[in-house]
């Protein structure tokens, strides 16, 4: 079959423009430091990198998860501490009025002090976060834990729903405790009894000097600080949880990095050397087609 020079001329042009591409994606390659720059040169790969950078991208939603969790459980702790502080004053309180040596003036000055300590703990138990939700109302974060009726009664309005939040593809936790099991009440003989209404008992059996009730207000009191020992353990518990889910995270956020990594990142000693090759290649073909774009059959009857 006969090839024309014409011919000759296209086939080293193709072959020319075909190294030059080669070259310009591994030019583009080595400075994205990328083995894939368009998802069209390898849909496979593209496709696996697709979905550990999804996959990936979970993991970075757990772990903002996990950050306003860890802040949410830092308000709620901080509060119940601080109640824990104000109830064990109310019990030291109470175990000073019961021991018989109080007069009447003193008896006055612990009921002002209680009924003050009181309201400290009524602006914990309506504790808001950052965002202005009430952290004891269970699902009802807009309205205050607890609120007083018509006659001045203390009980709890919120809800008993817990929210729960996803900390990864298999686990949630809990964000919140009701009101109701932190502020909890009391058995005072087969009737609950609330944990405010313990309080404000205690205040008018100090006003009105009456012993038996002092005394009772005292275990009361006991039960209500030894209930709040517990909602700290609780809280205690969960935030260990956090600490220790953020470590795991931190190793699935790892190990995704590497996957991401062997299928993404390019291997520069590799891929430079094949540049040099596809370069060289180039200018030989290039000084090839030079020689040959000047020979015409003059060349050959000299």
């Amino acid at each position: 079959m006969r090839i024309s020079n014409q011919q000759l001329f296209d086939q080293a042009v193709d072959q020319m423009t075909r190294q030059q591409t080669k070259i310009a994606d591994l030019q583009a390659k080595i400075g994205e430091g990328k083995q894939l720059i368009n998802p069209s040169d390898n849909a496979g790969k593209a496709a696996v990198i697709q979905r550990l950078n999804t996959a990936y991208s979970r993991q970075e939603v757990y772990e903002a998860t996990l950050d306003s969790l860890s802040n949410r459980l830092d308000i709620e702790e901080s509060t119940i501490l601080s109640s824990t502080d104000i109830l064990q004053r109310i019990k030291e309180l109470a175990v000073l009025s019961n021991d018989g040596s109080s007069g009447a003036f003193d008896q006055s000055a612990i009921s002002t002090e209680v009924a003050s300590l009181r309201e400290q703990l009524l602006i914990q138990a309506n504790q808001q976060d950052i965002n202005g939700n009430y952290i004891f109302s269970g699902s009802n974060v807009k309205s205050p834990a607890f609120t007083a009726d018509n006659s001045g009664t203390l009980s709890y309005t919120g809800n008993q729903q817990r929210i729960a939040v996803d900390i990864s593809e298999y686990r949630h936790l809990d964000v919140n405790r009701p009101g109701s099991d932190v502020f909890a009440s009391v058995d005072r003989q087969g009737t609950s009894t609330g944990f405010f209404q313990v309080i404000d008992d205690f205040v008018f059996a100090l006003d009105s000097g009456n012993s038996a009730a002092i005394e009772q207000a005292l275990s009361e009191i006991g039960t209500l600080a030894d209930n709040m020992a517990g909602a700290i353990t609780n809280i205690g518990s969960r935030m260990g949880i956090v600490e220790s889910h953020r470590d795991t995270l931190a190793e699935v956020k790892f190990r995704y990095e590497t996957l991401l990594s062997a299928e993404e990142s390019l291997d520069y000693t590799v891929a430079i050397t094949e540049l040099s090759a596809e370069i060289l290649s180039l200018e030989a073909a290039q000084a090839s087609f030079a020689k040959i774009s000047q020979l015409s059959l003059f060349n050959y009857i000299k």
